[in-house]
Parts: structure tokens; C-alpha cells; sequence
């Protein structure tokens, strides 16, 4: 028995014994599944589903879910601060006085050419000469269809099954197959989308477009 502990302590798997972790109690119990009490049997399930053939829809929703199930275990990620800009050196200053002072003169110097062209543009024909033709500028109506106006679309919307149920949820996450949401109740789980009415298929890919937009409320 100590030469079969002491084997298991050399081939560095001593921890599949130790007790499960919080962070992945969490995450069989977002898939749902049963929650062993060692670390090991855990790591099996939890590497089990992810390897699946929906593995990565899995992990993509739980990516997503997350930081709003577990704040406590998987806190926001810190936003990068930017870099403070150095304040301007003597010659900086310098030069953008020559920049402004440049920009000026050649503004009068544009405003004086300007004001001479004007001077002989107003100045009466003379006798001798006939008076240029007024040339015909053809005025074009904008005709360009805008846009419609995007409206802001609310994360939490009613769904309705084919049988004939209704409920009001929260959308968490989005897959091509599944959506996550969270009930009234708090509960969490995911819906396969082909058993959603029509109308709420259109409801769901209305707040997939607003998601890619920034205008989920």
C-alpha cells in the first residue's frame, strides 16, 4: 500500500485524490452534471464534455457566462490602462508656435489672392467687351435612401416553445444550435433553438444583430 502511494506521489498525480476545486464544481454544475468529490473524477468529466463533439459550443457559453454566475470566482478581467502621453518639450511648443504662425500667413495671403479675384469677378463689363454667359449649374436632388433608425433591443425577452409554453428569460449566450438564459425564477439552463416558435427565432437573431451593435439595453 505505501509502495502504491508512494508510486502515485512519484508520477505527480497525487491531486486527482485531493478534494474538487470551487471553479470546477462550477462548471459541472453549469453543464448539468454530476459533481464527484475528488479533483480528479471532476478533471475527467469536466475534459470529457469539452473534448465532445459540442466541446466547443460548451466552452464558449460557459466563457461567456461565467464572470455574471461566479463574479466571485472569476472576476472581471482588468481593462489596460493607457499610456500617459508625455508632456511637450520646449521645442515642441517651438514648433507648433512656427506650425500656427505659417497656417496664418498663408490664410491672408489665400484671404488678399481671394479678395482681388472678387474685386474683378463684380466689376462691371466694358463697353467694348459682351458680357460672359452666366454658365447653367444643374442642381441635383439627393435622392439617397437613409438608413432606417436602430432602436435599442432589451436582453430580456419573451420565448415561446412549439408546445405551446411561454416564458420570460434573460439571454446569456448565443450559439448557432443553443441560446443560455436565465429565468425568472434564477434558474439557468440552455434552449435549443429549433424548439422555438418562428417569432421567437426572429426575436433571438433581432438580439444577436443588437448584440453585434452595442444595442442590447
Amino acid at each position: 500500500m505505501d509502495q502504491s502511494n508512494a508510486a502515485k506521489n512519484s508520477s505527480g498525480e497525487s491531486w486527482r485524490n485531493e478534494p474538487i476545486q470551487p471553479k470546477q464544481k462550477a462548471v459541472l454544475e453549469f453543464l448539468k452534471m454530476p459533481v464527484p468529490p475528488t479533483r480528479g473524477g471532476a478533471s475527467n468529466l469536466i475534459k470529457a464534455v469539452f473534448e465532445g463533439p459540442a466541446g466547443n459550443a460548451y466552452q464558449n457559453l460557459w466563457e461567456v457566462a461565467k464572470y455574471e454566475l461566479h463574479p466571485d470566482l472569476f472576476p472581471p478581467k482588468p481593462k489596460k490602462e493607457l499610456p500617459v502621453p508625455k508632456p511637450p518639450t520646449l521645442f515642441g511648443y517651438l514648433l507648433k508656435a512656427v506650425l500656427a504662425l505659417a497656417v496664418i500667413f498663408y490664410a491672408m495671403d489665400r484671404y488678399q489672392e481671394y479678395s482681388v479675384t472678387h474685386e474683378q469677378a463684380i466689376s462691371p463689363p466694358s463697353v467694348n467687351e459682351p458680357a460672359a454667359a452666366t454658365p447653367t449649374v444643374a442642381v441635383k436632388n439627393d435622392t439617397t435612401p437613409q438608413a432606417p433608425e436602430r432602436k435599442p433591443v432589451s436582453a430580456i425577452i419573451s420565448l415561446q416553445s412549439t408546445d405551446g409554453r411561454t416564458l420570460q428569460a434573460k439571454i446569456l449566450a448565443l450559439t448557432k444550435t443553443t441560446v443560455l438564459i436565465r429565468r425568472e425564477d434564477g434558474q439557468t439552463f440552455d434552449l435549443p433553438l429549433d424548439q422555438l416558435t418562428a417569432e421567437s427565432k426572429q426575436c433571438i437573431e433581432e438580439y444577436r444583430s443588437a448584440k453585434r451593435s452595442g444595442l442590447v439595453k
